[in-house]
């Protein structure tokens, strides 16, 4: 038998005999032979290649971590490598690079003939990943029989690491990429298939509805005066907000009613005349639309998009201002906000108080950037768990985006970022902290972030506001510009310009501006400094934050320059033009030596060019806390100003709550003793829980001032109300019952408060109180009530009340898309929603508190919004907007309802109106059973009007289930067996016996 061999083979045979002993001959054979085999090249990479003793090698690969059978390779024999070198004489072919890896090989054409480094007028290869692009020049290709082959070690400059094992006689090829997928479907993953859309979002409708309310009446005793008087206060605001032409819509309206009656000296005038209850009376029936003011508070409609957001109507500007720089007032227009990231993690929640466009989010997302090992990974880490991983791209750099470090504590939590050769690698190559600061900032990094805004000062929609503004009832033209930037991780710039800030009314052309900038000095440091002119004043502020684990210390500075003359005061003169110069320092500190102790200390001094009698230009403030155990705090203060002080100390049985928790009428059961005090008063109080219903309380205070002593008492009792209230109320209702007394001056007074509280967001409250003293301030205030203001009950001596009645009442509706009006919240969105509508059987209702579904493969939580007998509404919220394919999960579900049928619609998603989508399930069951000979693997097919539907095999001892069948005739067949016939009507069929059929 004739034995045939490649050339490589032959370059082996010939070389042999020259191992020992130098042979010339032999060698020249060898290079006649390889310049032979392999391809025309240039005499340059001819002469290259020529050193290099090439054999065919049957390997097996690993593509990763899954064996893909066995390639040929080509080694380099005529080389001893170690094994840490080893991958530069192992070559993979394109071809097999290319099936196995997926990677595309484009050739780049010279642009001369003439070039040494050519291989037929190609100068190398444009290789494209799924991570990037990269380009091999001809000198790293290896030619060999019309063949194209890379070493092991350059493949890690196309993002694959390669090794060869000597032990398994294998390449593994590891990659952050699957093969099994199309490349061009790796790099285009946001492109997908424009299907029709079955369900889109709302077009306009009411989301929710909310209500407050609150009544007042008091009866005071007289003041030094011998006056009296009878009051009534009444406010109520009604709102809504809801979803129009791809926006958001919010109103709210307030009202406003009060009197006062007022009387002179008489001994019987509050007994007899009925002047007080008449008055709280009245408040129950006076209807709103006879009530004294009512006014449009607000009204507005906002739509926002990836980069751009609008808001018409009234408006807030400058909502993100820190530092220098005054808001700005009220104004009636458009604002208009620009990201060149994502504006909508700055927009402010949109309900019917709403305000502004933007809000002040405190948010510092920074960037990761850095390079590793090309087609690697990069892990972030924070304080050793891993949160985030992504691919290192082929020029090595890696980025991780909106890190927020404003969530994290610098001063005990380790940032670092681990290094990987490959996504399966078990250890990484490395691992590097990383140091970080903190900025005061609303921009990301490299991020800008404008806001803008026109229209005219004030509420135009009430006429009201235009005559209490400071122009003779004329609107102003206001428009305002804020912009932030963040230059990089450690600096933040921002700055505006505004209209109407301080204007006065002679120049209400001028214009105020600002300017600021943040910088993180380091991790623990942090320094802000702003400027602001307006047309009354300069502002300069900086402020230095230093913070560790332990403690904390803030320096802040201002200085304010501004004109004499255009101070309201009759002691300047209107021609003078001084500028005044106000100074303030504040510097505050924060010390905690353990977990049980914090000491704090501020310290202010203030330079001003207009003094206050007896004020001190220095002044300070301490406090100090101390927890002795889970039992006894105690807590004291001084303020050196007002030469005031102030302690505490608080004991609770903390220990005996502890030692009995084992027992359900032990487990709430506490005593709680307190003593505190101040320049004006010492109170004792104890308060002992008698069950996890009601509680007692007991307090005494001794005024220092003459001596006079104050009792008071009270007991609390909290109930369910839910059989009250019914299903408005919710599944959860807290009502509280409290009644109390107090004895001063030999005087006794009492109260009686009633409060309700919903998880739906029902709050009620009603209470009475007859010369009940809350409190015993340091002086008696004698004219409170005048001919020209109101009383207003939250500065009224407590002792002064004869009777005093309160009620308030508050709580939200919502309305899901279709459905009618619900009590409860509506949860706030920032981006879309969606609100998927079952129906169900009466008897087999689904009212589970969630549910889950799955949006494009993505599993989502949905939470219950409102049930009814054969319907439920669940509710997917916070949903970016786009296209989705929606899926019901059969978790949760009863047994008998199946979502394998159920057809997955495509739906829309837009910011702020829902997106209803009907789902109607069907009951369905099953069938169960077993052969009679109990084998195993065995098919078994389900047949309805002779067409098969489904089947199963059977498992263990031939037991077989199938599910999901409608009520109606069905045949079981296995070949073998005799057929079955199963009538399913509305239960699950079991106990099914097959038996073989008879020969």
């Amino acid at each position: 038998m004739t034995k045939k061999f490649t050339p490589l083979r032959l370059v082996t045979l010939v070389s042999w005999p020259c191992v020992l002993a130098y042979c010339p001959s032999a060698l020249a054979d060898v290079q006649n032979i390889a310049a032979n085999s392999i391809s025309p090249i240039s005499s340059v990479k001819a002469a290259i290649e020529s050193t290099k003793v090439l054999e065919p090698t049957l390997v097996g690969v690993f593509v990763n971590g899954q064996e893909q059978g066995s390639i040929d390779a080509l080694y380099e024999s005529g080389s001893e490598s170690k094994s840490d070198t080893q991958n530069n004489h192992y070559y993979l072919s394109i071809d097999d690079l290319n099936r196995l890896t997926m990677i595309k090989f484009l050739p780049v054409p010279t642009n001369t003939s003439n070039s040494v480094d050519t291989i037929n007028n190609t100068s190398g290869y444009k290789v494209i990943t799924p991570i990037g692009d990269a380009k091999l020049s001809i000198n790293q290709v290896l030619y060999y029989q019309g063949q194209e082959y890379l070493s092991l070690s350059t493949l890690k400059k196309l993002g694959i690491t390669a090794d060869y094992n000597q032990s398994d006689l294998a390449i593994s090829l590891n990659m952050g990429w699957r093969p099994s997928q199309n490349i061009s479907s790796l790099k285009d993953n946001n492109a997908k298939e424009d299907l029709p859309i079955d369900y889109h979002p709302s077009r306009a409708g009411l989301l929710g509805l909310s209500f407050n309310s609150s009544l007042s009446a008091s009866e005071s005793n007289g003041g030094q005066n011998g006056e009296s008087s009878t009051s009534r206060q009444m406010y109520a605001d009604i709102g809504a907000y809801g979803y129009a032409l791809g926006g958001v819509w919010g109103v709210n309206a307030r009202g406003y009613d009060s009197t006062n009656e007022y009387k002179g000296s008489s001994a019987d005038r509050f007994s007899n005349d009925g002047s007080f209850g008449k008055t709280a009376l009245e408040g129950f029936i006076y209807l709103p639309s006879e009530w004294d003011d009512w006014e449009i508070d607000n009204l507005y409609w906002a739509k926002s998009g990836e980069h751009l957001a609008t808001r018409l109507g009234i408006n807030q500007p400058n909502s993100l201002g820190q530092g220098a720089q005054t808001s700005g007032s009220e104004f009636t227009g458009a604002m208009f906000a620009y990201s060149n990231r994502n504006i909508s993690r700055h927009l402010s929640y949109f309900d019917e108080d709403s305000r502004s466009l933007l809000q002040n989010t405190s948010q510092d997302y920074q960037h990761l950037t850095g390079t590793g090992e090309a087609g690697g990974v990069a892990e972030l880490r924070i304080s050793g768990r891993p949160i985030a991983r992504v691919q290192i791209g082929l020029d090595g750099r890696y980025e991780f985006l909106n890190l927020d470090v404003s969530q994290l504590t610098l001063t005990d939590t380790l940032v670092e970022v681990a290094i990987y050769a490959y996504p399966l690698a078990r250890q990484p190559l490395e691992v590097r902290p990383i140091l970080l600061g903190k900025r005061r900032t609303n921009a990301a990094t490299n991020e800008l972030i404008i806001e803008a805004g026109i229209g005219r000062t004030g509420n135009l929609i009430n006429s009201d506001t235009i005559r209490r503004s400071n122009n003779n009832g004329n609107a102003d033209t206001a428009a305002h510009l804020y912009t932030e930037y963040g230059v990089n991780n450690r600096l933040a710039v921002r700055g505006g310009v505004n209209t109407n800030i301080q204007n006065l009314q002679e120049d209400n052309d001028s214009l105020s501006w600002h300017a600021g900038a943040n910088y993180s000095l380091s991790t623990y440091s942090n320094a802000d400094i702003s400027y602001a002119n307006t047309p009354t004043q300069d502002l300069w502020q900086a402020q230095l934050e230093y913070q560790r684990k332990k403690m904390w210390v803030n320096y802040q500075y201002q200085a304010r320059q501004y004109d004499s003359t255009k101070l309201n005061t009759s002691s300047q003169n209107e021609s003078e033009k001084d500028r005044l110069n106000d100074q303030r320092h504040q510097l505050l500190l924060n010390y905690s030596p353990s977990d049980r102790t914090n000491i704090s200390i501020n310290q202010y001094y203030e330079d001003m060019a207009i003094k206050t009698a007896d004020a001190d230009d220095y002044y300070a403030y301490t406090s100090i806390n101390h927890r002795f155990n889970d039992a006894l705090n105690v807590g004291a203060n001084w303020n050196t100003r007002d030469n005031r002080y102030g302690y505490r100390l608080t004991w609770q049985d903390a220990y005996r709550i502890r030692a009995n928790n084992n027992t359900a009428h032990s487990a709430g059961t506490r005593n709680t003793i307190g003593l505190s005090g101040d320049n004006d008063s010492d109170t004792l109080s104890l308060r002992h829980q008698l069950d996890n219903r009601t509680n007692l309380g007991q307090s005494i205070s001794r005024l220092h001032r003459n001596n006079n002593m104050l009792y008071q008492g009270d007991i609390s009792y909290r109930f369910d109300t839910s059989s009250i209230l019914g299903r408005m109320g919710g599944d959860s209702t807290d009502s509280s019952i409290n009644a109390g007394y107090s004895l001063y001056g030999n005087q006794i007074g009492w109260l009686v408060d009633w409060q309700i509280n919903t998880r739906k967001g029902i709050n009620f409250g009603l209470g009475y109180k007859h010369r009940y003293v809350d409190a015993v301030p340091s002086s008696l205030y004698t004219d409170l009530i005048n001919d020209s203001s109101f009383i207003d009950e939250r500065e009224l001596p407590a002792w002064t009340q004869n009777n005093y009645l309160y009620a308030s009442l508050s709580f939200d509706m919502f309305k899901a898309p279709k459905q009618r009006l619900q009590v409860g919240n509506y949860p706030r969105q920032r981006d879309g929603s969606v609100i998927v509508d079952i129906e169900h059987q009466a008897d087999t209702p689904i009212d589970y508190e969630n549910m889950r579904f799955e949006l494009d493969n993505q599993k989502v939580i949905a939470s219950l919004l409102g049930s009814q007998a054969t319907h439920s509404q669940y509710l997917i919220s916070n949903i970016k907007a786009g296209d989705y394919t929606l899926t019901m999960d059969s978790e949760n579900l009863p047994l008998e309802y199946s979502t394998g049928e159920l057809q997955k619609p495509r739906i829309r998603v837009s910011n702020y109106a829902p997106t209803s989508v009907p789902i109607q399930l069907k009951k369905t069951y099953g069938v169960s059973g077993k052969l009679a000979d109990a084998k195993e693997g065995v098919v078994v097919n389900i047949y309805k009007d002779n067409e098969m539907i489904q089947s199963a095999n059977t498992g263990s001892y031939g037991y077989f289930q199938i599910f999901g069948l409608s009520p109606n005739t069905y045949t079981l067949k296995v070949k073998g067996y005799k057929d079955q016939s199963v009538d399913v009507t509305n239960n699950f069929v079991m106990r099914i016996l097959l038996q073989p059929s008879t020969l």
